[in-house]
């Protein structure tokens, strides 16, 4: 598979799905200590990576300018009234996002949940 950098990576995940379908081994990018598992911890991590590489450095952005791979990573978050989302309420979906993915339920990501598709 494919490697590229962090950053790149995070740009177009929610849980893996777009990364993985172009051949990227989104596992590999979000598994910092390589044991095999994606914890809470190591999934927040790799999200607040994305965030930096979505909104440059501003506090909110507007999901519709987004690309549209990228709109997956702000999957059942609502905008406000201008069409923004916070770096607030994207941090804050995480541990939901997370629990979604946990198919299993053993409270840590393996590289099918972490690639499985949105």
């Amino acid at each position: 598979m494919k490697k590229c950098s962090l950053l790149i990576g995070i740009g177009i995940l929610l849980i893996g799905a777009p990364l993985a379908a172009q051949g990227f081994d989104v596992m590999a990018m979000a598994d910092t200590d390589q044991d095999g598992k994606v914890t809470i911890e190591e999934y927040a991590a790799f999200r607040e990576s994305g965030w930096g590489f979505f909104a440059a450095g501003e506090e909110s952005v507007k999901l519709a300018d987004l690309p549209e791979m990228a709109k997956g990573s702000f999957k059942g978050i609502t905008p406000n009234a201008q069409g923004m989302i916070s770096h607030a309420d994207y941090t804050a979906a995480a541990p939901r996002l997370f629990k979604e993915a946990d198919k299993n339920g053993d409270g840590s990501l393996d590289s099918a949940e972490i690639n499985a598709p949105n």
